[in-house]
């Protein structure tokens, strides 16, 4: 019974270890998401990424507002993502 013990242990401590990992990469992500430092496109990346969204196509889509918000960009700044996006994917 030591053994399975020992097993378990490991197993809780290796799922702690991992929960506490994914906890500070979201929390890089986030801090990522909206620093200046990072382009545009990067930024709408990571919020990608975090949300498992696409930014819309659509310039007056409604949830432009809030990427706005969590990214820290200008509606202008997502316009031109979607735009150059756009013009990526016409040939």
């Amino acid at each position: 019974m030591i053994k399975h013990d020992y097993l378990v242990q490991d197993y809780r401590a290796l799922a702690e270890r991992r929960r506490l990992e994914a906890e500070q990469e979201r929390s890089q992500a986030l801090a990522d998401q909206c620093s200046p430092e990072r382009t545009p496109e990067a930024r709408v990346r990571i919020w990608e990424r975090l949300h498992q969204l696409r930014l819309p196509k659509a310039p007056a889509h409604a949830i432009l507002l809030q990427v706005s918000q969590q990214t820290g960009l200008q509606l202008a700044e997502l316009h031109e993502v979607q735009r150059l996006r756009a013009a990526a994917i016409a040939p």
